[in-house]
């Protein structure tokens, strides 16, 4: 065995032990969260009047009346399609404390699916990760990872088909295209905003893909709800649905919780005179406001619907070079940027909704690491990936050092927002040429390389 072959040899198993021990620690604090989940559920259904500990317990409360009496849809209490009932249908027969339990395991196959997937997408665009970048990825997208864990939400579980169907799209393989659009069409059915995705392939033009996703919509959103409850329900939850969560938002531009972290949330309560947040002291309410300006809520919207609009046309416009493969580098920055779209558009959000936020990250991550990209450009990738990390962490716990109100201040001016928008500004702005990475070997007739080609 020759040096160099040894020297492999042993970055494979440096590799190895390394994807062993962080699974390691993944799969320890899952289990700590898990217990913790377990501990505070069974404290809480000890007391008279048992609380909602986070939002899988409200669901789980919530969804006997929806599998057994077919209750109607209403309100924001529930946000997630219709489909949701099947998938949580199963965790509905356990006790409130083993739901949760068991809910928590669950997230680190997710994790596994999820992060593979998009470090596939990285290697089949001829990229690669250094360990510096990969650590301040991994610091970004832990607190949340770890809010998904403890909130007990939904936003993992859309992730995982979200990032296999992007996976499987990329191989531009007739069955890979079908698989990819039905996947992508899941996670549409578990959380309706992937659905700019769809935009996103048509733009592409990839019209397999978009024509499986639209297809698989339709069978996701009806199929299993019309076979486990009659098509006459499906067709009403999911009626119910649009006029509860959709149509307020799209048709009126409404947005019922002013204090979350998406963009309509942070441009209303900046513009219109609307709470940011409420503490509560002794019985009393008290009402915190951070509004520059004193528009209209209906002005606000509309400069809400104007913005994001401006946005989604800049971003056409920077996406529209045409791409002879989705085999190349250009191809994550897109859904990267795409990612954080879907994040920012959103009627509210939450620190645990940025777990989408992994495809932005691995973008930037490919070029703090990308030896095709200027050294300059990579420093500067380096630089927002930390300053990434330091606001990230602005939205933990460790905040409320700086007081009790900090952690309500901290949400309010949006640090998580603000995490995308530079690090999508970055890749916008990285500056190099994009290459296309092919699997076809250089011809030997020809002395020309045709391993890599300008797009």
């Amino acid at each position: 065995m020759t040096e160099r072959d040894l020297a492999l040899a042993k970055q494979r198993a440096q590799r190895l032990w390394t994807a062993i021990i962080a699974w390691g620690i993944v799969a320890v604090a899952s289990l700590v969260i898990a217990i913790q989940a377990w501990h505070r559920q069974v404290k809480d259904l000890a007391l008279p009047h048992p609380l909602d500990i986070n939002d899988f317990n409200r669901w789980l409360r919530m969804l006997p009346e929806f599998l057994h009496q077919h209750a109607a849809i209403s309100g924001t209490s529930w946000p997630m399609p219709p489909f949701t009932f099947v998938l949580l249908a199963p965790l509905s027969w356990l006790s409130y404390p083993a739901a949760q339990f068991i809910w928590v395991l669950c997230k680190p196959v997710m994790l596994a699916i999820i992060f593979y997937s998009g470090m596939a997408i990285v290697r089949r665009c001829g990229g690669k990760i250094n360990p510096l970048p990969m650590a301040l990825i991994l610091l970004v997208w832990l607190w949340p990872v770890v809010g998904d864990m403890q909130e007990g939400q939904m936003n993992l579980l859309m992730l995982t088909p979200l990032a296999a169907g992007l996976f499987f799209i990329q191989l531009e393989e007739f069955w890979s295209d079908l698989a990819g659009g039905m996947l992508l069409a899941m996670a549409v059915a578990i959380k309706v905003t992937p659905l700019i995705f769809l935009v996103y392939l048509l733009w592409r033009k990839r019209w397999t893909p978009a024509l499986a996703m639209l297809g698989g919509i339709i069978f996701w959103l009806f199929v299993p709800l019309a076979l486990c409850f009659g098509l006459h329900q499906a067709i009403r939850w999911n009626q119910q649905y649009i006029h509860a969560m959709i149509a307020p938002y799209l048709v009126k531009g409404a947005v019922a919780i002013t204090s979350g972290e998406s963009l309509p949330s942070f441009l209303i309560r900046l513009l219109a005179h609307r709470s940011a947040f409420i503490t509560y002291h002794h019985g009393e309410a008290k009402k915190y406001y951070v509004n520059v300006l004193n528009l209209s809520v209906a002005t606000a919207q509309w400069i809400v619907r104007i913005v994001l609009v401006g946005i989604g046309v800049g971003g056409l416009v920077w996406m529209r070079r045409t791409l002879s493969t989705l085999k190349c580098r250009r191809y994550i920055f897109e859904i990267g940027a795409v990612a954080a779209f879907l994040l920012w558009a959103e009627a509210w959000g939450w620190v645990p909704h940025y777990v989408t936020l992994i495809f932005t990250l691995l973008a930037a991550g490919l070029i703090a690491s990308d030896e095709q990209a200027a050294p300059a450009t990579r420093g500067r990738m380096t630089l927002l990936l930390i300053l990434a990390a330091i606001l990230m962490m602005l939205t933990s716990d460790l905040v409320k050092v700086f007081g009790p109100h900090a952690s309500n201040y901290s949400r309010t001016y949006d640090p998580v927002l603000f995490t995308g928008i530079i690090l999508v500004l970055g890749i916008m702005t990285a500056g190099y040429k994009w290459t296309v990475v092919t699997a076809k070997a250089p011809s030997p007739a020809s002395s020309k390389p045709q391993g890599h080609q300008n797009l």
